[in-house]
């Protein structure tokens, strides 16, 4: 028998077994699951609001920090990746760059997003939406790869909208985030490459351990680690001294007046200075103060501590009526203070 024929044969066998030529190398796994998880977990601690006060300001850093950094990481994959192929004597397969080339894509639509929430809002949804693009790029390569790849981005995808719709806190998602890109690539080469003509069993197996591997960690630490409870013992706002330094709990009793300040400026509206909304705490709140000064950390009643970032407590205006009461204009606003349903409508 020829050796074209034997090629030929060779060919037909592995693609028949679902050895198609499309794959990740593992470099190509390693930049972008450490470069993503990195960009995921840090990039709030060095582009922050402190640093750049200014909301444009604020936005135009971020948008030149992830383009810096995912902009790198494409050159490096793609020298890398084209210098593998030729240490092989191989060549990139056509599916695969276009394929690469929707990857590129997809980052490039995750970092204009994350610019235009600074202006548009929704910026709760954000490590949500990574994890969301981050598992369409999987299933990509996994439609014309082994079908474990495929079933991996399917179920990032799915993690990314289940915890946006569980109502998963601002951190949880965003060490989610960090895990899908960190632990979920390398974990998924790892995987895929010991599952090789594997019969279905035991690749679900692999995708439920892929499962719990990355979003097990995250959740864990979102709910044990990030919010420390305070050591001190709550003390009424009257008998505090609020000059004192280190940590102080401060505790608002029941029917504490609140004032609900709102600064509120626009072409058609604007809000008259100092003026502020009266309100009423229903239940008891305790506070911590690091030098005097909120540090997010609070608990209702006796209840479990939370932060101010886990999404456990939020004001969402879900109504505005504009309306002539008694021959003035008026509006009314329907909120909900927490992560309770709303009850009823402004009338």
């Amino acid at each position: 028998m020829s050796h074209a024929r034997l090629e030929l044969e060779s060919i037909q066998s592995m693609l028949s077994a679902g050895h198609r030529s499309v794959h990740l190398d593992r470099h190509s796994l390693l930049l972008m699951g450490g470069i993503g998880g990195l960009l995921a977990g840090f990039t709030e601690s060095v582009v922050n609001a402190q640093r750049f006060p200014d909301v444009t300001q604020h936005a135009v850093a971020l948008l030149v920090w992830l383009s810096l950094w995912l902009g790198g990481m494409c050159v490096a994959d793609h020298w890398l990746t084209r210098r593998a192929r030729a240490n092989r004597d191989e060549t990139l397969p056509f599916a695969q760059g276009q394929i690469t080339r929707a990857w590129w894509m997809l980052l490039a639509m995750g970092t204009l997003g994350s610019f235009a929430m600074f202006f548009y809002g929704g910026g709760a949804m954000i490590y949500a939406l990574w994890i969301v693009l981050l598992g369409m790029g999987i299933y990509l390569f996994g439609l014309f790869s082994r079908s474990l790849i495929e079933w991996i981005g399917v179920a990032t995808i799915l993690l990314g909208v289940t915890g946006l719709a569980a109502g998963l806190g601002y951190d949880a998602l965003h060490w989610l985030a960090a895990s899908c890109f960190a632990i979920g690539m390398p974990l998924a080469g790892w995987l895929d490459a010991r599952c090789i003509d594997a019969p279905w069993p035991r690749r679900a197996l692999a995708l439920a351990t892929w499962i719990t591997l990355v979003a097990g960690l995250p959740l864990g630490l979102a709910r044990q680690f990030l919010v420390v409870p305070p050591t001190a013992a709550p003390t009424l706002l009257a008998n505090a001294d609020m000059a004192a330094r280190g940590e102080r709990v401060v505790r608002l009793a029941a029917g504490t007046p609140v004032a609900l300040r709102l600064d509120l400026d626009g072409p058609v509206l604007k809000l008259l200075p100092n003026n502020g909304l009266p309100m009423l705490l229903s239940e008891p709140i305790d506070i911590v103060l690091q030098d005097g000064t909120p540090d997010g950390r609070y608990r209702a009643g006796d209840g479990e501590w939370h932060s101010m970032r886990d999404g456990s407590m939020d004001l969402r205006i879900d109504r505005l009526q504009a309306r002539i009461e008694q021959g003035e204009p008026i509006v009314r606003a329907h909120a909900v203070l927490g992560k309770q349903p709303p009850t009823g409508a402004a009338r």
